[in-house]
């Protein structure tokens, strides 16, 4: 049992108990079926990062399974309030997991039962000088509702094994000719000073950090695309970075072992990157 586990305090529908010590039933739907949901929630100096944007998504995913939402927005910000500030504060990583409940083994649920709450935190480890990644394509063999946050992730775990195997950080997903978003991230491309990041649909999860820099390019210093990206244009492109709540922003040098661009980190991703970091630093202020 590593230090984290040992040391980590989660809560399991309504206790406050030893990460390590807790336990979830056999017959729970999410352990059956992959039924539930899930959100990673960044928390900086203590504080979490676009709360109300990852509660909004998580409302949007319950709702889109029908899963039913055990709190109202005023306790979910309360119970995680509470977990940061149990664990310590400082820089965390929440994972916020909600399934339909425990019952017996049936496709169709025929009777009403409790959803599943849980949530932990772990450390995160804030982004240093900026390290290049890999990353390979693969056809997107996903089901048709990417933009729900589903635990049921057996496709994305396959793409990053088989994206390690090769030597490579990420999986990106090809759907019709055109990218989708990668396996754990959003996708952005640069071509000419152009920048672009596939449109929301259902194919692609409505990533947090990927709808800020949508958001914060709405200024003269970034201006960021939503529009469709083809695999020709992400082989060809100048700069290819992707985005997550976890690894915020990271450049990719090298797709399908051949080089993007100059083979560099590139000078666009640098400005979003500095316009992403000022955000941060005063959302830190205003907080605290």
């Amino acid at each position: 049992m590593n230090e984290f586990m040992s040391g980590s305090i989660c809560y399991l529908n309504g206790n406050w108990e030893a990460l390590a010590d807790a336990k979830v039933s056999v017959l729970d739907r999410g352990f059956i079926f992959g039924d539930g949901i899930y959100e990673v929630i960044p928390v900086f100096s203590g504080i979490a990062f676009r709360l109300p944007e990852h509660l909004n998504r998580l409302e949007e995913s319950l709702a889109a399974t029908g899963i039913k939402n055990p709190f109202n927005r005023g306790a979910w910000v309360s119970i995680i309030n509470q977990l940061v500030a149990t664990n310590h504060g400082g820089d965390q990583s929440i994972y916020l997991q909600v399934t339909r409940g425990i019952a017996p083994r049936n496709h169709v649920l025929l009777e009403e039962v409790q959803p599943t709450v849980f949530l932990m935190s772990s450390p995160l480890v804030s982004n240093g000088p900026t390290t290049a990644i890999a990353a390979i394509t693969l056809p997107d063999f996903r089901w048709q509702r990417c933009d729900i946050k589903t635990t049921s992730l057996l496709a994305n775990v396959m793409s990053r094994f088989e994206a390690s195997r090769l030597g490579s950080e990420e999986a990106i997903f090809i759907r019709d000719g055109f990218v989708t978003e990668g396996a754990s991230s959003n996708v952005f491309v640069v071509k000419s000073g152009r920048i672009k990041t596939p449109p929301l649909s259902p194919g692609i999860l409505p990533g947090v950090t990927r709808n800020l820099l949508v958001e914060l390019s709405r200024g003269p210093d970034l201006v960021i695309e939503q529009a469709m990206v083809s695999k020709d244009e992400l082989a060809d492109a100048d700069e290819v970075w992707v985005t997550s709540s976890g690894r915020e922003m990271v450049p990719v040098v090298r797709i399908d072992d051949r080089p993007i661009g100059n083979g560099d980190v590139g000078p666009f991703f640098h400005e979003a990157q500095s316009i992403y970091r000022e955000f941060k630093r005063r959302f830190s202020e205003l907080e605290n």
